[in-house]
This record gives structure tokens, sequence and C-alpha cells, in this order.
């Protein structure tokens, strides 16, 4: 019911065939009032990437696509429409919208647009970014044709009202980000220190009020601040709840932030850790997607022991439809990144047998029912146009991730912390570990954030490394197979 519901107000309505675009440099989202009386109204992305200008947004208008700004200009493809300027909005039926002008600028402002008549009523609602009121450039051109992936509208009590409240918490979040990064890494680094026991359930309870923080719709950076604190001293009380409890919670994160993304993408969109609403809208961010390996990996290692290799593939399944689901994560590469995590760490600690392969079966189904039941996504339209499309997708994150890697100071960060990574990595022997690093590697290789991919990875390892009694030498068939195989290369001593 409620996918159906989700479809039918994202359904464009059919009247709105052959609609004008007009661009009307003067118009501010203030002036959406008086035409809200008269269509569905929204805040347009006008780029993706950090930087935009007047060229690039006409451009992405034009051809109904965008480039993101750090792989250079749009290019090649031919416009799909005619765009109008005007000094006031017309009469009658048409799209009408403000962009950016000026050269090279932050694409940190979103534009008036409101779709007028054709059955349009409320705000504008978007395939692109399935946030009511939100509507990504590349929507205006299938609109105007009236082709599929087109602008919807939902009922809105006061669209200016929730408009503001919209771009009041994109802005909030924006703000809040760095800080709330920065202040979590600290905590769950003193902790990690001071107090080991408490590192896993802090950094599990820390990812809640993330989730908790975006669906209270909070705006102010002190209250995002507070409830990290908060959760994070919260993980003290349970630093010594036994192995089962501290399996339980790490399964909850997962298990919360998939029932968030049924009940309202928003709070997850929305959240302090969010996608950054100028390049990706929905689903889980990459580093959200790379913090959220911490408790999978952990759940499926802490129920496995108590319940069996069926709770670890139960976990494992719950985690990557989470992630990879077209109606959950929607992270194509996040998923890539958990099937390997998890495929490492089954092969390490219970070795290859039936067990591995039922398991990954189950797993493999679960993410393909996620991905044909769930609809469009960033995963579905890569999959969608075939290997050759696929590859061309990767080359292109290949391409983001190369020029954000190697953009300013964060390239220290990224090349010290993959430096660091791979230091441990040499070292370590743990199978939790090593399936940690395994899917970091992947991860820079498959995902366009390296920043946000390492940063979250050295967290990650951190935490993993820290909980006392977590991170053991491999057991069972492959254990048993590793320490006879050191047994048979060591030197024999004299008598």
């Amino acid at each position: 019911m409620a996918a159906s519901l989700a479809a039918a107000a994202l359904a464009a309505p059919s009247q709105a065939a052959s609609l004008r675009v007009v661009v009307v440099p003067g118009l501010e989202p203030g002036d959406l009032a008086a035409l809200a009386e008269r269509g569905a109204v929204g805040l347009l992305v006008p780029d993706a990437g950090p930087e935009t200008s007047a060229g690039r947004a006409r451009a992405a208008l034009e051809r109904g696509a965008v480039r993101n700004s750090l792989l250079g200009e749009i290019s090649g493809d031919e416009p799909l429409i005619e765009v109008e300027t005007a000094n006031a909005v017309p009469q009658g039926r048409a799209i009408v919208l403000a962009l950016p002008r000026g050269e090279r600028q932050p694409n940190d402002r979103r534009y008036a647009i409101a779709v007028l008549g054709g059955g349009y009523r409320g705000l504008l609602a978007s395939p692109s970014t399935r946030i009511p009121g939100l509507v990504s450039i590349v929507d205006v051109a299938p609109t105007s044709l009236g082709r599929g992936e087109a602008l919807g509208s939902t009922a809105s009590a006061d669209p200016l009202a929730a408009l503001r409240e919209l771009d009041e918490r994109i802005e909030a979040n924006r703000d809040a980000k760095l800080v709330v990064l920065l202040l979590s890494l600290a905590l769950i680094v003193a902790l990690a220190v001071f107090l080991p026991s408490a590192v896993l359930p802090a950094f599990a309870l820390v990812l809640l009020a993330n989730l908790a923080l975006g669906a209270a719709a909070s705006t102010a950076v002190w209250v995002d601040a507070l409830g990290v604190i908060l959760a994070a001293g919260a993980g003290i009380l349970l630093s010594r709840a036994g192995a089962l409890v501290q399996g339980l919670l790490q399964v909850g994160v997962l298990a919360a932030y998939l029932v968030a993304t049924v009940l309202d993408e928003r709070w997850v969109a929305l959240s302090p850790l969010g996608p950054t609403q100028n390049a990706r809208f929905y689903g889980l961010s990459n580093l959200l997607a790379t913090w959220l390996l911490v408790p999978a990996l952990a759940g499926a290692v802490l129920l496995g022991r108590k319940l069996g290799a069926w709770a670890f593939c139960t976990v494992a399944a719950l985690a990557v439809v989470l992630v990879g689901g077209s109606s959950f994560g929607a992270d194509g590469g996040g998923a890539v990144v958990l099937l390997v995590s998890f495929v490492v760490l089954a092969a390490l600690h219970y070795g290859f047998d039936r067990r591995l392969a039922v398991g990954a079966a189950v797993v493999l189904g679960a993410l393909a029912v996620a991905l044909v039941a769930g609809g469009s996504s960033h995963v579905t339209d890569a999959l969608s146009d075939g290997p050759a499309g696929l590859v061309e997708d990767l080359w292109r994150r290949a391409r983001l991730s190369f020029e954000r890697a190697t953009g300013g100071p964060v390239a220290l960060l990224v090349f010290g912390g993959v430096a660091a990574l791979a230091a441990a990595a040499l070292r370590e022997r743990r199978p939790l570990l090593l399936a940690l690093l395994a899917a970091i590697g992947v991860s820079l290789l498959v995902n366009d954030s390296p920043n946000d991919v390492v940063l979250g990875g050295l967290a990650g390892y951190l935490v993993l490394s820290s909980a006392p009694g977590l991170a053991r030498p491999a057991t069972g068939r492959a254990g048993r197979a590793t320490r006879e195989r050191r047994a048979r290369t060591a030197p024999v001593s004299g008598s």
C-alpha cells in the first residue's frame, strides 16, 4: 500500500505534456506564494557537485542531465527542450524557475520553481530526490516533454512553510555535518583509549542519534552536538552488557535505518551525516554506508557466536538489503562492499563449505528481491544500461574519486589514511578486521567519496579492534587449517 501511494504521488498528471519552460531571473522562493494558487511549487537544485554557474545550469536544464562539476563541463548531448527567458511569470500552463547567475559559484543554494496548471497542486514531488518540495534540474526536461520520470505533486496544507522548513534543514545539516563528524570521532577515540568496553555500544548509539536527529528535523547545531554526546555517554551504561545484548544492539541499528527509509526517507536523507543534497539526495551517504559496516560485521559475529551460522547469514542479508535495496539505502557500491566483507569474514571464520554457499545464496537472493521490488534508484539506473553502462558508471566514479582525493588539503587525509589502513592490513590476522579492511579497499574502488570512506574506515577499524573480545583469531575449519599450516612451517626446536 505504501509503495502504491508513493507511486501515485510521484506520477505526473496526465495533462502535463508539452509544458513551456520559462526562466524568470528575478524569481525568488518568496514569490512562490502567489504561484502556489496556480500549481505546485518547490526548490530547485541547479547542478551536481560543489560548484555551478549560469552556463552549467542552463546546459543541464536543456539536456535533462547533470555532470558533477569536478568532472568538467556538460557537453556532447543535444538539447532536449527549448528554454525561454522572461522578466515575469507567464500566463497559462508552464514550468517557471530561476537559475544561478554569473560565473563559477558554490552549488549551495536552491532556486524557486513552479509547475503551473496541468493538475499540479501543493509541493512538487521528484523521483530524483524523493524529498517533497526538492527538485533536481534533471526533472524539468522530462516534465516538459511529458515523459517518464516526470515531476509529480503531493498535497500540502502550507507549501511555502514546508519549503522554508526544508531549506532551513538542508542549510542546518550542511553546517552541522563537520561538527557532528568530528565530535563523534573525538568521543569514539576517547572511549577506545580510556574505556574500550564502551566503544562498540557508543558507536552504535551515535548512529542511532544521527537517525533520531534526522527524524526530529533538528536545525540547531548545538542540539545535534548534544545528541551525539548523550548517545556516546549512554554507550558507557551498556559497556558491561553481554554479547547477546551487544549483538542485538548492533542489529537494531540496521533495523532502525531500514524502517526509517520505509516510513520517511527524509529521516536519513536530512540527517546530519546524510547525503549532501547537491549531488546525492536520498538513501545512504558514503560516510553512513561505511560506518554501518561496523554494526553489520559486529552484529553478525556476536549473534553468530551465540545463535549459529544462520544468525550470521540473517544479519548479512539484512545489512545488504538496507544498503543496496532500491527503496532503502540505494547504494550499489555499498552493497558490493558489504558482500565482499561478509564473504571474507565467512571464509576466514567458517571456511569455504556448504553453509557459506547457502548463506551467500540467501544474501544475494535478498538483495535481488530488494532491487526488483524497490523500483528505480541509483542502483537500478546503473544496472539498466548493461555491462557497458556499468563500466562507464564505475569509470566515472573512479575519476570523481581521484578528483576528490587530490583536491587540496583533503589529499593528506586520504593518502595518509590509506597508508595507515594498508599498514594495518599487512600485520592483521583477525578475520573480522581483515573483512573490514577488504571492504574499505573495495569501497575506495567502487565509491566516489574517498575522504568519507577513509575516515569511516579508520573509525571502524578503531572500534572493532578496541572492543574487548570481539575480534578473535579464526576458529572452526578455517582456523584449524591456519593453525595446521603454521605448525607445518614452524621451525622444529632442538631436544
